[in-house]
């Protein structure tokens, strides 16, 4: 009886147990099938991307919007679709376009990635010719390169060159330029150097002019012989402008003797020897505007210890060596001459160099008295002048030795005619 009583006490909880399970089973088919009727009613709702899902594009190109497609069964409903960007395409990077769509409660978005890179390289130009010829020894000067870039701009500051051009001897030789970017990007360019031996023109003369001291004939009075009245001077120079003479610079004569240059067939080289240009004052002042008057070049072959070189600037007057205190003739033994060839080698490397320092130049020298010697020449190379002249009254060509440069002298009785002789070809 108890037993069984127990059993009749149980079955309520047993009721109640199995309620309980069937609720909980039906909550569970509720929710399954809730999430089940969501997701087939989201999945109504549909959004695609028209187009690839990644684009890639090069910096600063042009770029126009993508678009999506939506549709609710079968309705499309594209119309309704929004979309956001940021894509910046002057600026590398990955950037996101985002398209939503609302409808009828249900929300819905996709992404379209936009990779904005750099694969352009530098734009990279030689200045001049990609091929050029040089002489040996010729002062010569890469014309060097411009770069620009599509995303970084102006790059020639970071154009590397590298070349293996050694202008003392003949052959092919190439210069590297290359440039990269930023992004990686790199661009090579070659310029090809062909150095060769320039030829002698062997059939061009001209005439180097000596001239010494000024003097106005009307007022002042010179008893030496190498003086020159200055209206005979502007007689010649007449002569020279009115026949299409160019005077040259001493830099023009040294390209010119070094088979630099070429210039035209009726050229001179004026130059005057000393400082005293002018009697009294030494200052050329009738020398100078003479020439700026012109417009003709000269050269003054200055002593420079003895005369102030600022007294004589024009941009018509280059001034040259002359030594710097000893244009004066010694007694050695038995012979008289000239102190440069008389001193001991350590004092004239010191007057020598005293004259460059003073004048600013060691383009050319002249010999005092037109004297020389092999030992003053091997002298002139050590401090590194380059041309020597002396007197010779005959013409220069190119094959003249360099250090031994023969000048017309003028003196006070020199004839125009015979002037007009000495510079004629």
């Amino acid at each position: 009886m108890e037993k069984e009583k127990k059993k009749k006490d149980n079955n309520p909880q047993q009721e109640s147990k199995k309620k309980k399970i069937i609720i909980y089973t039906l909550l569970i088919i509720f929710i399954t099938l809730l999430i089940f009727w969501i997701s087939w009613r989201k999945n109504l709702l549909k959004i695609t991307l028209v187009g690839n899902d990644e684009i890639i594009l090069e910096v600063n190109s042009s770029y126009q919007e993508g678009s999506a497609k939506a549709t609710y069964l079968t309705d499309d409903i594209s119309s309704k679709i929004t979309m956001n960007h940021n894509v910046d395409v002057t600026k590398l990077g990955t950037y996101y376009e985002t398209y939503q769509i609302t409808y009828r409660g249900i929300q819905k978005e996709i992404k379209r990635t936009i990779i904005v890179q750099d694969t352009t390289a530098p734009e990279l130009l030689l200045n001049g010719e990609e091929e050029m010829t040089i002489f040996v020894n010729e002062e010569w000067q890469d014309p060097g390169a411009t770069a620009t870039d599509n995303y970084d701009g102006n790059l020639s500051n970071n154009i590397e060159t590298k070349n293996n051009i050694d202008i003392t001897q003949p052959g092919t030789y190439q210069i590297n330029y290359t440039v990269k970017d930023s992004s990686g990007n790199t661009t090579a360019k070659t310029r090809t150097i062909i150095c060769k031996e320039r030829p002698i023109i062997d059939d061009q003369q001209i005439a180097v002019l000596n001239y010494h001291f000024f003097y106005d004939q009307k007022n002042e009075s010179c008893n030496e012989s190498i003086c020159l009245d200055i209206e005979k001077f502007k007689e010649q120079l007449d002569y020279l402008k009115e026949n299409n003479y160019k005077t040259l610079t001493m830099q023009e004569f040294r390209d010119w003797m070094y088979g630099k240059i070429d210039i035209p067939e009726r050229s001179v080289l004026i130059t005057i020897d000393d400082g005293a240009m002018g009697t009294g004052a030494h200052n050329g002042n009738k020398l100078i505007p003479i020439l700026e008057e012109y417009e003709m070049h000269a050269t003054l072959f200055l002593i420079s210890g003895w005369w102030n070189v600022e007294n004589y600037q024009s941009p018509y007057l280059d001034i040259e060596s002359h030594t710097h205190d000893m244009h004066t003739k010694i007694s050695y033994g038995s012979e008289i001459g000239s102190k440069l060839l008389y001193s001991k080698e350590e004092d004239v490397l010191q007057d020598l160099t005293l004259s460059i320092q003073t004048i600013g130049s060691k383009t050319a020298f002249c010999f005092p008295f037109y004297e020389s010697s092999k030992t003053a020449i091997e002298q002139l190379k050590k401090v590194g002048f380059e041309l020597a002249f002396v007197g010779g009254n005959r013409k220069v060509s190119r094959k003249t030795d360099k250090y031994q440069i023969p000048r017309y002298i003028i003196y006070k009785n020199t004839s125009l005619q015979s002037f007009i002789n000495m510079v004629s070809n």
